[in-house]
């Protein structure tokens, strides 16, 4: 067997709770915004170009899905202990959800760039809904703090 053929019997997908097992006795836990920024929003765009909004989307939907919450409570949580952002849901229907995301990781602080590109978290968010309700969900980020300029990330979600 070739070396490559060895890596690709092998491979195993890395799973949730692996990927959270972190231990770094000196650094700790936390890693910096700026490192996840610059591996989502500079590399990935370099790499991928403008299929990286797309990429990131059904990346952070995959990963919604796959925590298989079942409650809104579990999903906030995860969000604040992630430090994903401050998130607030002032519309919640059975057809339609508004969800905004304060202090966004993806994008507070940035200098306004002109397009929405809080892909990863309209993917999670929802993914995790998706779970939760059972229904089919699309997110479409109509506000943002970074891209628009706005107070907030704010994400339409279509239930159905």
């Amino acid at each position: 067997m070739t070396a490559e053929e060895q890596i690709l019997t092998t491979y195993q997908n890395i799973e949730i709770g692996n990927a959270l097992k972190v231990v770094r006795p000196t650094l700790g836990n936390d890693a910096g915004v700026a490192l996840y920024r610059l591996l989502r929003l500079v590399a990935l765009e370099d790499i991928i170009g403008r299929g990286a909004s797309g990429a990131a989307y059904l990346a952070g939907k995959k990963l919604g899905v796959s925590l298989g919450l079942k409650k809104l409570e579990d999903f906030l949580q995860l969000c604040a202990d992630l430090k994903i952002g401050i998130i607030e849901v002032p519309v919640a229907t059975e057809a339609r959800i508004h969800v905004d995301v304060y202090e966004c990781i993806t994008c507070s602080g940035l200098e306004t760039v002109g397009r929405p590109i809080c892909h990863f978290e309209g993917g999670l968010i929802a993914g995790a809904v998706e779970s939760i309700t059972g229904s089919r969900v699309r997110a479409r980020e109509i506000t943002c703090i970074g891209g628009l300029g706005d107070e907030a990330c704010g994400f339409d979600l279509d239930l159905g």
